[in-house]
């Protein structure tokens, strides 16, 4: 919602000078964070992008803890096996996250509810898991995130180069999940993810 307020007092309330905060506000406008419509000023969705990035960001450091992700069962592309079998990627998932993974992930669509909680785990710090080259083929990075599903112990991954949209998510683990917790497609599941101390 726009407001009406002029730089003088603007800057009054930001203890600054007018001509400080008449600068402030045009760098912001440049930015497209902010807009100016008839001598009012408007945060644009750019701007509350920003804010709300800032206050993840805070609250995380405020009100540490791990994320609960809930979401149903969904069916992958089916290139999950091919890539979790690779020994580029095995190796450094044992060593890094203690575990060698099952050949395949299992995909999770979010509820809707719960998509923001995949934005604030991006945010986060990840385990980073290199890519490599394979016969003469280039294999991305993937950031994982140390998880539990039920009691078994896994990891959220985000390869850097997914054809997943911001609601699905990937998850490995050293058993094959959809037999070892008995789900089908369309089973919902809980993940708690956790996060680096």
């Amino acid at each position: 919602m726009p407001i009406r307020l002029t730089t003088v007092e603007l800057g009054s309330l930001m203890g600054m000078s007018q001509q400080n905060a008449s600068v402030r506000l045009r760098n912001l406008e440049k930015e497209g964070l902010v807009e100016r419509p008839e001598g009012m000023i408007e945060i644009s969705r750019a701007g509350l992008a920003r804010i709300r990035e800032q206050f993840l960001f805070l609250k995380r450091l405020l009100e540490p803890g791990n994320i609960l992700l809930r979401g149903r069962v969904v069916e992958g592309l089916r290139e999950g096996k091919f890539y979790m079998s690779l020994r580029g990627y095995k190796r450094q998932l044992e060593r890094k996250l203690g575990f060698l993974p099952y050949a395949g992930t299992l995909n999770l669509e979010l509820l809707p509810e719960f998509v923001e909680k995949r934005v604030e785990l991006r945010s986060m710090k990840p385990v980073r898991i290199q890519g490599f080259e394979y016969k003469g083929r280039s294999f991305g990075p993937i950031d994982a995130y140390p998880c539990r599903i039920g009691s078994i112990d896994g990891a959220v991954i985000f390869p850097r180069r997914s054809h997943h949209g911001l609601s699905v998510i990937e998850i490995i683990a050293p058993v094959y999940l959809m037999g070892e917790l008995r789900l089908r497609k369309g089973s919902e599941l809980e993940v708690e993810v956790f996060l680096a101390r």
